[in-house]
């Protein structure tokens, strides 16, 4: 089946291109959703006379999703659930759960715009894409852990902890660097302390010398005499 797009869409073409679709992707999805149009004679007419007005509000949807681009780039929704020892949850996390925690940050997007085609059973720290428009998209980073301190840990070791072998290797790895980076700044700071302690005694020794050359000057002045 032919349509004409009214958007770029990946992998298909830009908007304004004629393209060959299957019969069902067309009716179920690109036509409902206005993304295209049955290349009729008469759409093509129609597009044609509303080319114009069609890349102007398209334009304008591209600079609406580069504003919310700014904000949403890079963030990381933190999800607390419970789960077992091999990180199997008891549950599940869906895109409604990524959007609600979103929205307690003041940020607005919807479920259809979140390239998660699976429902999250299992402990994870992932990105996950968002496309905020067909030429605008962005990675967040999704954590699901058991409590916050593991979410933290989560992330510095940038895994899921399951509880398998490796993940307790790397949790020792992570406490060992932590102390190595605690010891290293007391050192530090102990370091600065002698060097001030120096100064003072450099002081006191010139003030404590200064008598003693004067009572050697008087000694050599009596045996003179």
């Amino acid at each position: 089946m032919n349509i004409i797009l009214l958007e770029k869409i990946k992998k298909l073409g830009d908007i304004g291109d004629e393209v060959s679709v299957k019969s069902g992707y067309a009716r179920n999805f690109l036509v409902p959703n206005k993304k295209a149009l049955y290349a009729t004679s008469e759409n093509r007419k129609y597009f044609e006379e509303k080319k114009t007005d069609i890349k102007t509000q398209n334009e304008n949807l591209i600079k609406d999703a580069n504003k919310k681009l700014k904000t949403l780039s890079g963030q990381e929704v933190t999800l607390i659930r419970a789960a077992s020892d091999t990180g199997q949850l008891f549950g599940s996390v869906s895109t409604k759960d990524i959007v609600n925690s979103l929205a307690e940050k003041n940020i607005s997007i919807l479920k259809n715009e979140i390239d998660l085609n699976k429902s999250i059973k299992n402990l994870t720290y992932e990105k996950v894409t968002i496309n905020l428009h067909p030429e605008v998209s962005c990675e967040i980073i999704l954590n699901v852990a058991r409590s916050s301190e593991e979410a933290s840990t989560q992330k510095k070791i940038g895994k899921a902890i399951t509880g398998n072998s490796d993940d307790e290797d790397n949790k020792k790895e992570l406490i060992e660097e932590l102390s190595v980076q605690n010891e290293t700044s007391t050192n530090d700071k102990q370091n600065t302390r002698p060097q001030t302690i120096e100064l003072v005694n450099e002081e006191d020794n010139k003030k404590v010398s200064e008598p003693s050359n004067n009572k050697n000057e008087a000694s050599d002045t009596d045996a003179t005499s």
